[in-house]
């Protein structure tokens, strides 16, 4: 940190994140929502109501300033956008913060884990099913892989994009491995 800088306040990632999203533009907590789905929630997905508490301490924090709309047939809707202090923050916390560790957690592979002790049908059957979702989250990612393919503004959004791919790709070799491998030791 340069002399005489303000330290950053230490935030979770995932506010840095909705920060970051809204460098695409004003937007309600609702908006904000439906773009964490469209983009980096395959890999951090808040609950709706963190995003709206996250945008409260950016509003306090004067990283996002809110904006009243008035509505007719619906309550007033609030949009944000960020603050030239929030780019300024946000493009701190992106050079200047340490790589943190990823975290992961998954109840199927503690399932897995402990296997020995499940039903062996069962077992594959839910294999099967994290293969299936695993799937489905593929054909996701594929889909939206044109839109971003070649495009200047969305170059690093497709590098995590990519790393979503691989990683579906990767659960499915995974599932079929240990499909062969369960059905393998169920016949013999």
């Amino acid at each position: 940190m340069a002399k005489g800088r303000e330290a950053l306040p230490k935030l979770p990632a995932g506010t840095w994140a909705i920060l970051g999203l809204l460098t695409f533009g004003e937007q309600s907590g609702y908006d904000l929502k439906k773009l964490v789905d469209a983009s980096v929630g395959h890999f951090f997905s808040p609950a709706k109501s963190q995003i709206y508490s996250e945008l409260r301490r950016l509003v306090q924090l004067r990283y996002a300033r809110e904006r009243e709309i008035a509505q007719t047939d619906r309550p007033d809707k609030r949009n944000y956008t960020i603050t030239p202090a929030g780019e300024t923050a946000l493009r701190r916390w992106l050079d200047e913060s340490p790589l943190e560790e990823d975290s992961f957690k998954s109840p199927f592979l503690v399932k897995v884990f402990f296997g020995r002790y499940m039903d062996r049908d069962r077992l594959i059957e839910q294999v099967r099913e994290y293969r299936d979702r695993s799937a489905a989250e593929l054909a996701e990612l594929e889909a939206l892989e044109p839109t971003l393919r070649g495009q200047p503004f969305a170059a690093f959004p497709y590098l995590t994009l990519r790393a979503g791919l691989s990683s579906c790709r990767h659960s499915i070799r995974w599932c079929d491995e240990v499909l062969r491998a369960l059905q393998e030791e169920v016949m013999t």
